[in-house]
């Protein structure tokens, strides 16, 4: 298991649960028991509960503080019946902004799981904005999860790639993730076509081309992974928008209940804007989305 200290977001909604659920089952997987869950729940009061706007009795914070406290307590209280190791901290502040920032004060936490709200159909265009914000910000790997259903135990792991290094350390952690005698890994790569060659007349000689180097470097990943793990491996190509593509194909494959891609492991101000593809993907995908980080 490649991540050892686990954050875990929560605010008690059931894509929270579902994200700790899955948390707290990738933490018992670390070897030696030495995998450690960190559960934290952000509480913020508006600024205007502070500049006169909209008037909140301290009492009023006080009750709610508390029983977030006591929702956090027993949530790893829950966690930790298993006997994993749990600890929590209720954190103050915007809270993608909370999560972040204790993310980035702990070197040791390689990975950050949060939930979504679950939206479909048109709501799914504004993913829930502290999924989104800590995808974007977050200093390591973070792992989306959706509220519909049991957390799935990773039998056939996509991974989207364009042969890029961060893809590359994607199918790494996609190696280390699925389970051994499953359906295995499908590594998937689309092939874009520069707008200034994709003329009727040039397109096929362009895409043979194109598509016969992609084919090769697949093939060359492929028999690596394969020489790695105990489950199938298997390549798929297509020529189009790799966002659209990548989601068109998990529609079309059911099976898929996890993706792992690379992000281009943009820092500071850079990380205001995903790469458009893991965006796009994170905000669609009907599954579990791993976008994965190296820590600086």
């Amino acid at each position: 298991m490649p991540f050892k200290k686990i954050l875990c977001a929560t605010d008690f909604s059931p894509g929270a649960q579902q994200a700790t659920k899955l948390a707290g089952r990738l933490t018992d997987e670390v070897p030696g028991r030495e995998g450690e869950l960190v559960l934290v729940h952000a509480w913020h009061v508006p600024t205007p509960a502070y500049a006169g706007e909209i008037l909140i009795p301290p009492m009023t914070i006080d009750t709610l503080t508390r029983d977030a406290e006591l929702g956090l307590k027993s949530a790893a209280d829950e966690a930790s019946r298993s006997g994993r190791r749990v600890s929590y901290k209720l954190l103050t502040g915007p809270p993608w902004g909370a999560i972040v920032d204790a993310a980035d004060k702990d070197p040791a936490i390689d990975l950050i799981v949060v939930g979504t709200h679950g939206r479909t159909g048109l709501s799914r265009v504004l993913l829930g904005s502290v999924a989104e914000k800590v995808v974007r910000h977050a200093p390591c790997s973070v792992l989306v999860v959706r509220p519909e259903g049991e957390p799935p135990r990773f039998q056939h792991v996509f991974v989207p790639t364009d042969y890029s290094e961060e893809a590359r350390h994607a199918t790494e952690l996609a190696a280390e993730l699925v389970v051994p005698g499953g359906e295995g890994i499908t590594l998937f790569h689309v092939l874009e076509l520069p707008v200034a060659l994709t003329g009727e007349a040039l397109v096929p000689d362009v895409y043979r081309d194109l598509g016969d180097v992609s084919a090769k470097s697949l093939d060359a990943a492929a028999a690596d992974l394969r020489a790695r793990i105990d489950a199938p491996v298997t390549t798929r190509q297509r020529i189009g928008r790799p966002g659209s593509e990548t989601l068109a194909a998990l529609e079309s494959d059911r099976t898929v209940d996890l993706v792992v891609m690379g992000s281009h492991g943009r820092t500071g101000l850079q990380r205001m804007l995903l790469g458009s593809v893991a965006e796009k993907v994170v905000r669609h995908a009907r599954c579990p989305v791993l976008v994965t980080r190296r820590r600086a």
